[in-house]
């Protein structure tokens, strides 16, 4: 039952869950008791990203709304009060969505990369990120049932590891994104430089993230094939460079 808002009223104990933002690509917060689920819930930033989705808390909130020229301005909203704040440990999600953030030249940049997680995940360092991706590489990556020729599947995981590790750079000629996306993230391609369908690894070593010229040059250049060898020596480089 949805309860009837009235800015400033109060409300003790309020079960709230960590979910995906449907207009951000950050984590957001939302109540599963009382109001509507739609609702925003402001809520403290580093406990909707240290933690998976799906976590749950109880907390106190109170109904907020913001004016403007002294009139209501906007929907209204719920504070959660920090104090008040108690997460439930026994509680874990059927599956864990870790949300990464990503070292890109937006400090607003997340995706969300799902995986089975043993231990209790915080926000997961590059250091951590790129271990993980090592361990998830797919040398010889799964043909999908739709077709056997053109359709595989691709880890989300591995892409996302390569536009983290270009920090908002193309990894081809090292210039800066052309232009950063809606959700702030800089624009980059991601490019497997041995196709998969021609037998290549989903793994950091054989992908890069470059500007859709560097990557339109690979396929379409005159000079593809020859570029191709460059940018591969280019990410063992960076990759030989990390390791140290």
């Amino acid at each position: 039952m949805e309860t009837k808002l009235l800015i400033g009223d109060r409300f003790e104990g309020v079960l709230l869950e960590t979910i995906k933002g449907q207009s951000s690509t950050r984590p957001r917060v939302r109540p599963l008791e009382y109001f509507d689920k739609d609702i925003r819930v402001e809520f403290p930033r580093h406990l909707r990203e240290d933690n998976p989705i799906g976590t749950r808390f109880r907390a106190d909130v109170k109904v907020s709304q913001k004016t403007k020229n002294g009139q209501p301005f906007g929907n209204p909203y719920l504070v959660a009060t920090d104090r008040s704040i108690i997460k439930i440990d026994d509680f874990v999600p059927k599956k864990i969505i870790q949300a990464i953030k990503l070292n890109t030249a937006s400090d607003r940049t997340y995706a969300y990369i799902e995986k089975e997680f043993k231990e209790e995940p915080n926000l997961i360092k590059f250091e951590d990120f790129r271990e993980r991706a090592y361990k998830n590489a797919i040398e010889i990556p799964e043909k999908t049932a739709e077709s056997l020729t053109s359709n595989i599947k691709r880890s989300d995981l591995i892409k996302t590891y390569a536009l983290s590790r270009a920090r908002g750079k193309c990894e081809g000629c090292e210039s800066e994104a052309p232009f950063l996306k809606r959700n702030g993230q800089p624009y980059l391609e991601v490019h497997h430089i041995i196709e998969l369908k021609k037998g290549g690894s989903d793994s950091p070593l054989n992908v890069i993230a470059t500007c859709p010229n560097c990557h339109a040059r690979v396929t379409h250049g005159l000079d593809g094939i020859e570029f191709n060898e460059i940018l591969k020596a280019k990410i063992q480089k960076i990759e030989n460079q990390l390791n140290q």
